[in-house]
């Protein structure tokens, strides 16, 4: 109310407005402050804005580059095949070999079938106790039918429990399914009872043999009644009633080599090929031809070449000028987003380092060119020309590449350090595994026919790190030859459950000249070791095998380019901080040196680039804090400037109040004065 009655009161002297006087002052003072803050920020929010339509489009031209490096991309493969219902390919991996393979199914791989004596309802109970479920092969006479069980040495073991809680027909098909063995159970009723129908893995040496233990006795699995009528072994009478269909093995020609399979699905045969057999055609030749799939490596390409040139259009308007708004885009004179221009052309005009072994080293090669606005066009002739007679060259130009002059040195991978280019490699020790060496065996093992029969050949081992469980050799076997008994002992080992829940693999063989075996882990280096827990006497005698511990693996070690590198078993990588860093390199036993290049290729640059602008607290994401700092700045300047104003604004209106205050005075003494001068004699107005 008092200010309402100052700024009511200003003028009242000198007859100015000085209120409103005041207030333009203060906005005159305010102009020029303000109007550069207002500019900053404008400016910071275009920047930020087009930075962010930067990052979009080249989000977009990201996933057109990573197409290209993807080995879908250029290394995709076709098959074609004739016309046949024998078999199908399913899948093509990228490391498929080009080439024509021919084909003949003569034998679908089947699942032995079980089908037991029927119940007259799946509720009735079976009996307690444990079956046991073991795989391998029935030897079978002139029928057909089993006479004599083999079990598979490497196969595991299962065992099913029933008790009063899943004592029926359906909870043995129920516990049988979730033991997970790959054997299937299932009831079926036939008219007159609900039998038990038992489905092994396909396989010949995936039938089954079940033995039966009835709870609290003696297992003969010859019971009329309980768990036994569901056993299938030897000892079971009308055992070949029980079997409705043996196991039996697939049976292939790839190539004029004839093949043996378990299943009817076919992984590796040819690698990368899954072939799907569906019906024995013994005769049928069947041609598959698998192919680089040049249209999709085509599409991929021309892909990138028409998102680079979108990337150009959706970017266009933060650098050039807006005739409508009549100004330049934000990023006109940012040196960041200009860089992104500059480097973009750069990978795309220039050769690709580390390319050594390919008759093109440039988009140009491939013909794709830059035009006069940037944009990229490709020559349809050339392009034609290099996918139909250069598609390798094609490949190696634009994804990542690696070669090796030395067979026994691979590139395994490499890291966005990795530089490009060409890294002499020598190795000084060669990686070794470890492994055990037994003493000569017996003389009384001989061969064809060693039996283990009586005898108990028994070891525990430990291989790097990890001890097994007892391991034994199958009893009353016959072993025909000494590579024969070294693939038993490595079938024992390798099915050990603790090693198989470690990863931990061995291989077994047989030295000739020292009469003894070697157990040797699947691991390089000072990590591996194949050490001898404990061994049964007839293995320590007879085999050779006793107590002591083995051989340890050696790391490899070598240099890259004259610097010494660190070695973790068969690995070597380059030293931190050199160029090579980040490559990883396979080494073989014999191997001596040799020349690794390494290439990115176009795509791998493009993408090592973008991902430099883009990736999290990478240039983008760090110039847009600098410019969201930037705004903050702006806001704590503006409420300065404002404080600033408030106190001029004050600051005059004062001076103004002053100034009145001084008018009036006079005004008021003008007033006294003439009244004085109107008093005096001879000044009267009225004389």
């Amino acid at each position: 109310m008092i200010e309402n009655n100052i700024i009511k009161s200003l003028g009242a002297g000198s007859g100015i407005d000085s209120g409103a006087l005041v207030k333009q002052l203060t906005e005159i003072e305010r102009a020029a402050p303000q109007g550069r803050i207002d500019a900053k920020r404008e400016k910071a929010e275009a920047q930020i804005s087009d930075f962010g339509l930067m990052a979009s489009a080249m989000d977009k031209l990201k996933s057109s580059v990573t197409a290209l490096t993807a080995k879908e991309g250029l290394y995709s493969k076709s098959a074609s095949y004739t016309d046949s219902d024998a078999l199908v390919p399913t899948k093509l991996d990228t490391n498929v070999q080009p080439g024509t393979y021919s084909m003949e199914v003569k034998a679908l791989a089947a699942s032995q079938s079980l089908s037991f004596a029927g119940l007259p309802s799946a509720s009735d109970a079976v009996g307690e106790g444990v079956l046991t479920f073991n795989f391998g092969s029935w030897d079978r006479d002139g029928n057909n039918d089993p006479t004599t069980f083999v079990a598979d040495a490497s196969a595991k073991t299962y065992t099913v429990t029933i008790d009063s809680t899943n004592n029926s027909l359906n909870g043995l098909k129920d516990a049988i399914n979730k033991a997970e063995m790959g054997v299937q159970a299932s009831i079926i009723f036939d008219g007159t009872g609900h039998r038990l129908v038992v489905s092994a893995p396909s396989g010949a040496n995936k039938e089954l043999q079940i033995t039966a233990a009835e709870a609290g006795d003696t297992p003969t699995n010859t019971d009329a009644g309980g768990l036994s009528r569901f056993a299938f072994n030897d000892a079971i009478a009308g055992i070949a009633d029980v079997e409705k269909q043996m196991g039996a093995d697939a049976e292939l020609v790839i190539n004029g080599l004839a093949l043996t399979r378990s299943s009817n699905k076919i992984t590796d045969v040819v690698q990368g090929l899954t072939l799907d057999l569906l019906k024995a055609a013994p005769g049928e030749v069947v041609t598959v031809t698998v192919s680089d799939d040049k249209t999709f490596a085509e599409e991929k390409i021309r892909g990138f070449v028409d998102a680079y040139n979108a990337f150009l259009e959706e970017v266009e308007p933060a650098f050039s000028f807006n005739k409508e708004e009549e100004k330049w885009g934000s990023l006109r004179n940012d040196s960041l987003a200009k860089s992104v221009l500059t480097r973009f052309r750069s990978v795309i005009g220039a050769a690709i380092p580390g390319l050594t072994d390919s008759s093109y080293s440039a988009l140009t090669n491939l013909g794709i060119r830059t035009q006069l606005d940037g944009t990229l066009k490709i020559n349809e002739d050339d392009f034609e020309k290099a996918m139909s007679n250069n598609f390798a060259d094609v490949q190696k130009l634009l994804a990542p590449h690696t070669n090796s002059s030395a067979s026994d040195i691979t590139v395994n991978s490499f890291g966005k350090q990795t530089q490009a280019g060409s890294y002499d490699v020598v190795i000084t020790t060669p990686p070794s595994k470890g492994y055990f060496t037994g003493a000569a065996m017996d003389a009384g093992v001989t061969f064809p026919n060693f039996d283990t029969t009586g005898k108990s050949y028994s070891f525990t081992l430990n291989i790097n790190g990890v001890e097994s469980n007892s391991i034994a050799l199958p009893t009353d076997a016959v072993y025909t030859s000494t590579d024969e008994l070294a693939a038993a002992m490595q079938s024992a080992i390798n099915a050990d459950a603790k090693f198989k829940e470690g990863g931990i693999t061995a291989v077994v063989t047989y030295d000739a000249d020292t009469n003894s075996m070697s157990i040797t882990s699947s691991r390089y280096g000072t990590n591996s070791w194949v050490n001898v827990v404990s061994a049964s006497g007839d293995a320590i005698t007879d085999l050779g095998i006793a107590q002591g511990n083995g051989t340890k693996g050696v790391n490899v070690a070598g240099t890259v380019n004259g610097v010494p590198g660190f070695g973790l078993g068969n690995v070597l990588l380059p030293k931190l901080g050199e160029k090579a860093e980040g490559l990883s390199m396979i080494i073989g036993e014999n191997a001596t040196g040799g020349t690794v290049n390494f290439s990115r290729g176009f795509a791998g640059q493009m993408e090592e680039l973008v991902g430099q602008f883009m990736q999290t607290n990478g240039l983008f994401d760090s110039r847009e804090d600098i410019l969201q700092r930037q705004l903050v700045d702006l806001d704590d300047r503006e409420t300065r400037l404002e404080r600033r104003m408030t106190a001029f604004h004050e600051r005059l209106l004062q001076q103004f109040i002053a100034m009145e205050s001084i008018l009036n005075g006079l005004n008021s003494q003008g007033g006294f004065l003439e009244n004085l001068v109107d008093s005096l004699p001879f000044t009267s107005s009225n004389k």
